[in-house]
């Protein structure tokens, strides 16, 4: 496994309370204070375990399925080789286990299309230097370090939807390849590193090393989502928000209608959630499943 938690295990939560509960009942026989039977509380304790177990087999799997291909940890752009990336299909950006947060609060500065003769493939967010810069989604770092050229030091993330989101010109990194990133966690300090004329985010989001104009989802005047998914095809991804309307009509987006997948041969519950851009903790809530539940082919999924 090539990836760490940054935050403490349940687990250890799970342990720390069965240590507390031994000492107290060792503490509370000697003052006759009546506890429940012991067989409850086993009960009660297995149910918890249970619980936490299913949630770190969802993340766990999640995980090895977002790092099995293009995972290439030493350059920024991943999808190089890819000569045809799929497209015509909906994207979620949260659901209720990923969430968002804005990186920075900030104004932007410069959009996304072209500016001195070359395209500007991001947004760039005003900050003081030193400011903490968060992670916009939940995923894993796949790149951390500094850039001999334009973006001096970058993290990139890969999200569970397969998108991937650029954090450059950075004083200070505090993550590396690997680590398992939540919504609002502190990646690094902003900055003025590489090609920069003062301190700035620049800020892009990326399917398949493609970008896109961030401003198609994010509002950074509200820190809000202008939308929960988005669908991907071409014109999506050629088209600036100032230019076109703000989203996507609501008949294109993934959310605005229910979608049920038939299971085929072969299929996977990881490979269900990597082909409608959703993850497999919402689709085993959507269909009250447990995450390791053998799915047959035949077998009809709602999965969004």
């Amino acid at each position: 496994m090539n990836y760490k938690r940054r935050k403490a295990f349940p687990q250890m939560f799970i342990i720390i309370l069965v240590m507390k509960v031994g000492v107290a009942f060792s503490s509370s026989s000697s003052a006759n204070i009546f506890m429940p039977p012991v067989d409850s509380n086993k009960i009660v304790l297995k149910d918890t375990l249970h619980c936490v177990d299913s949630l770190e087999d969802t993340d766990s799997e999640e995980i090895d399925d977002l790092i099995e291909s293009n995972w290439i940890v030493h350059q920024i752009f991943a999808y190089k080789d890819v000569k045809e990336i799929p497209l015509n299909l909906g994207i979620q950006l949260i659901d209720s286990l990923h969430s968002f947060v804005l990186p920075v609060e900030g104004r932007v500065l410069n959009g996304f299309g072209p500016r001195g003769g070359r395209m500007h493939k991001g947004v760039d967010i005003s900050l003081k230097h030193g400011d903490p810069v968060r992670a916009a989604f939940d995923g894993v770092v796949r790149h951390a370090a500094r850039n001999k050229h334009g973006f001096g030091n970058i993290v990139v993330i890969r999200h569970f939807n397969g998108l991937e989101t650029y954090y450059a010109h950075l004083s200070k990194i505090n993550v590396k390849p690997g680590d398992q990133i939540r919504a609002g966690d502190t990646i690094g300090l902003g900055g003025s590193t590489g090609r920069s004329r003062g301190p700035h985010l620049h800020f892009e989001v990326r399917y398949f090393d493609k970008a896109f104009d961030p401003e198609k989802i994010i509002c950074f005047e509200t820190g809000e989502l202008k939308t929960n998914s988005i669908y991907l095809d071409e014109e999506f991804l050629t088209t600036r928000t100032r230019l076109t309307a703000k989203s996507q009509p609501q008949s294109e987006l993934i959310g605005s209608t229910e979608i049920f997948y038939t299971v085929k041969k072969g299929d996977t519950l990881s490979k269900i959630a990597r082909k409608y851009g959703v993850t497999i903790g919402n689709i085993c809530k959507l269909n009250n499943i447990h995450p390791k539940k053998i799915i047959r082919p035949g077998q009809v999924l709602r999965v969004n």
